[in-house]
């Protein structure tokens, strides 16, 4: 008997063993994301308060003031969007845009006109696209050719035309990346989709 219940405390020990460590784990990493949840949330509202500005190629270095200086947060419709003002000159609106790209959700911001037909910069945020592939839809020379993009064309909205990496792009024209048709084309659907909305939802809200 007393053999038994020594053999079943030794099975047991293991198993009491992690159970205790997974706790202590836990624990910590609770303790730590407590401590450190206000520094990131500070850390990424840098971020995004500092590619708003670089979208408008306003100055980055005094953060805070240029950022408050400049920017106007707006809502319409429940759509937060952000409008860029040189005192009561608009330069121009920057509002963040999704869509579904190959394997998850593509975030990014993009800061157009004040008539909304022209592109004036895009910069994706978030992307779990596949590395070496769909991942450059972040590198400069995929985001660069939308700048100076009409989003409007005789009153319609641009849905740009995807062509090989390596030919000259027209005006209407984006170069995909090679091997990534999908996520090249998730980017441009996300802009024609969100874009289009916001030009409507803006232009019903100068209405009323």
């Amino acid at each position: 008997m007393a053999e038994a219940k020594s053999l079943r405390e030794r099975r047991f020990y293991p198993v009491l063993f992690m159970i205790i460590i997974t706790v202590i784990f836990v624990g910590l990493l609770a303790t730590f994301y407590q401590l450190t949840r206000e520094r990131v949330e500070t850390h990424r509202q840098m971020v995004f308060k500092t590619t708003i500005l670089q979208l408008f190629e306003l100055p980055t270095d005094d953060l805070q003031s240029t950022y408050d200086a400049y920017i106007q947060e707006k809502m319409l419709d429940g759509r937060l969007y952000y409008a860029a003002m040189d005192g009561d000159s608009l330069i121009g609106y920057c509002l963040p845009i999704s869509g579904s790209g190959l394997w998850s959700t593509i975030h990014a911001m993009v800061a157009v006109s004040p008539q909304l037909d022209r592109i004036r910069k895009i910069e994706i945020l978030e992307q779990n696209e596949t590395p070496g592939l769909g991942g450059r839809i972040t590198e400069e020379w995929f985001t660069g050719q939308f700048a100076g993009k009409m989003l409007v064309q005789s009153g319609t909205a641009v849905l740009f035309e995807l062509i090989a990496e390596d030919e000259p792009a027209g005006p209407m024209q984006i170069n995909q990346i090679t091997g990534a048709t999908a996520s090249s084309k998730a980017v441009v659907d996300m802009l024609y989709k969100e874009m289009s909305g916001f030009q409507q939802t803006l232009i019903q809200g100068a209405a009323q």
